[in-house]
């Protein structure tokens, strides 16, 4: 128990991007650096009054710091897609997060008997350019019998084959992440980010879940290459504009953005792709782009409508309903009110 509460204590003061030193004046100096030190190596168990400080000081539940751990995550195997300027704190922080999310996913599956496996993996085939990522696209698309249309939910078509996606709040420099230890893959989105951007980061993380490449290849590349392969297929691209143009109208590429969920930008990087503009027309589209707040705020407005992970929440009710679990245990699987959690049991 010494080191479970210990193993929490470090996880939360990382979840708050909090130094050992940080935690102890947010305390009030009610503790010393050297006893939370001792806390989070289990050379030492807090008294019930300075548990309760460093849970206010925390933000946590009592009972988060004695939870036992279900799965171990090693945190190191995230693979993150962020902007440069995302500190080190921050990453880590948000790692302990998503671990801490997973854990309650796992925990709630358990509960109900809902879990699946993924079978979804094209690594035996090994990606060494844009035509094999476009290729591999197009067989996932057979695989979940998409057809050629838009994909109105790929969060759901993806979590009900196995996989676990889940969203965090997190600044605008945090795209996505994946992970694959234990043989369970989880696909991690920012909840803040246009429907647009979030759908091409959740197939973005799926290509590195489900694909294999080539040593000296730009992976991150050709990942957005199979992303925009799924959202909108090359076939079904030329069909709509054709094989060549001089110029695409902002009314087209804003109605191919409503259709397929894809946005103005990675519309026509796939149209340069294909040769159906040159290289200079892709040059020029940018140029006009910067040149011209309007029309950089409208081809970047998004207009297809958002989609968020529900499976886990319908889990904990549906254990809720089945009387598995108390409305209590469901208001900190979610962490939610217990108010608010009775307010969603439908009275029968």
């Amino acid at each position: 128990m010494d080191s479970v509460f210990g193993k929490r204590l470090a996880n939360a003061r990382k979840i708050r991007c909090l130094s050992q030193r940080d935690l102890c004046e947010k305390m009030g100096g009610l503790v010393s650096g050297n006893a939370i030190a001792k806390y989070e190596t289990g050379k030492m168990l807090p008294s019930s009054t300075i548990l309760i400080a460093l849970s206010r000081a925390l933000d946590m539940e009592v009972d988060y710091f004695f939870r036992p751990f279900i799965v171990q995550i090693d945190a190191d195997s995230f693979e993150f897609r962020k902007k440069s300027s995302l500190g080190k704190k921050q990453e880590n922080a948000l790692k302990e997060v998503i671990i801490a999310q997973l854990e309650k996913y796992l925990e709630a599956e358990s509960i109900t008997h809902d879990g699946k496996r993924f079978d979804i993996d094209f690594r035996e085939d090994v990606v060494s350019t844009a035509n094999d990522a476009r290729a591999l696209a197009n067989r996932l698309r057979e695989k979940l019998d998409l057809g050629t249309d838009g994909i109105p939910n790929p969060i759901d078509v993806l979590e009900n084959r196995g996989l676990k996606v889940m969203e965090v709040e997190a600044d605008s420099k945090f795209d996505g992440s994946c992970v694959c230890d234990k043989d369970i893959p989880v696909i991690v989105l920012n909840k803040n980010v246009d429907s647009e951007r979030k759908r091409l980061t959740i197939f973005h993380e799926l290509a590195h879940l489900v694909l294999s490449f080539a040593d000296n290849v730009d992976e991150e590349k050709l990942c957005n290459i199979f992303a925009n392969e799924v959202l909108l297929p090359s076939a079904v691209l030329k069909q709509i504009v054709g094989e060549r143009r001089k110029h695409i109208s902002l009314v087209e590429l804003k109605d191919i953005q409503r259709l397929y969920g894809i946005s103005v930008e990675a519309i026509m990087a796939k149209a340069q792709q294909l040769s159906i503009i040159t290289e200079n027309q892709y040059r020029n589209f940018y140029i006009s782009l910067n040149k011209s707040d309007k029309l950089k705020k409208e081809v970047r407005r998004s207009v297809y409508p958002q989609e968020h992970t529900t499976r886990y929440e319908r889990i904990v009710y549906k254990a809720l309903s089945d009387e598995l679990i108390s409305v209590s245990k469901a208001a900190n699987l979610l962490n939610e009110p217990v108010d608010v959690i009775l307010g969603h049991i439908n009275v029968q």
